[in-house]
C-alpha cells in the first residue's frame, strides 16, 4: 500500500486526541493544497479543535528538527477558525517558520462568531513538550497553536512579550469573543 502523508497524520491525531475528525479543505487559486481536520467537543465539551493538513509540505532553513503544523482550539463550533489557520499556512508557505511567538494578520476577521483578525503561535496550551510531537514515517511534525486577538491588540502583543500579554487580566486564549485588552486610546 503506497504511503498517504495526509492519512498518516490524520491517524496520528486521532489516536494522540482519541476523537475523530471531519474533513474539510481549503482551495485556493495558486496556492498549495491544505486540508482541515475538525475535532468537535475536543479537548472539552462544545470546544473545537482545527488542525492543517499540507503545511509541513513547505521548506524552511530554520526547521531542523521537525515542521509544524497550525491550530486553533477554542470555544467555537464555527469552522472558520479552521479555513483561517489554512489560509495562514497556505499565504506563508515556504516564508514563514511559524516559530513561537511569530504573529499574523488578516485583513479581514478570521471567522464569523468574532472579529478578531490576528493571531499568535504558542504551543497548545491542553498538551505538553511530548505530546506536541508526533513522528510519521516520512517527518517530524510539531503540532503549533494559533491564539487569536484583535488588530489594535498586536502592538501590545509585541512589544509586551507573550509571557505579559497572556497574564493580562481578560486575555482568554480559548474565547474568540472576549473583550478587547488593548489600552484604550
Amino acid at each position: 500500500m503506497e504511503y498517504n502523508f495526509e492519512q498518516a497524520w490524520l491517524l496520528a491525531l486521532e489516536e494522540r486526541f482519541g476523537v475523530q475528525a471531519r474533513i474539510g479543505q481549503v482551495a485556493l487559486d495558486n496556492l498549495p493544497r491544505m486540508l482541515i481536520f475538525y475535532f468537535e467537543d475536543f479537548p472539552a465539551q462544545d470546544m473545537l479543535t482545527a488542525v492543517t493538513c499540507g503545511l509541513s509540505n513547505a521548506n524552511h532553513p530554520n526547521w531542523k528538527q521537525g515542521k509544524p503544523e497550525l491550530s486553533f482550539t477554542l470555544h467555537t463550533k464555527d469552522t472558520g477558525w479552521g479555513s483561517a489557520a489554512a489560509y495562514i499556512a497556505q499565504s506563508f508557505f515556504n516564508d514563514s517558520s511559524f516559530h513561537y511567538q511569530a504573529s499574523f494578520k488578516l485583513d479581514q476577521p478570521m471567522s464569523k462568531d468574532s472579529a478578531m483578525n490576528a493571531c499568535f503561535v504558542y504551543r497548545p496550551q491542553f498538551m505538553n513538550e511530548e505530546q506536541i510531537k508526533f513522528e510519521l514515517p516520512d517527518r517530524t511534525i510539531f503540532l503549533a497553536g494559533l491564539f487569536p486577538m484583535y488588530d489594535e491588540e498586536v502592538p501590545m502583543y509585541e512589544s509586551k512579550g507573550i509571557q505579559d500579554f497572556w497574564n493580562t487580566p481578560g486575555f482568554d486564549p480559548y474565547n474568540p469573543r472576549r473583550a478587547s485588552i488593548a489600552p484604550k486610546g
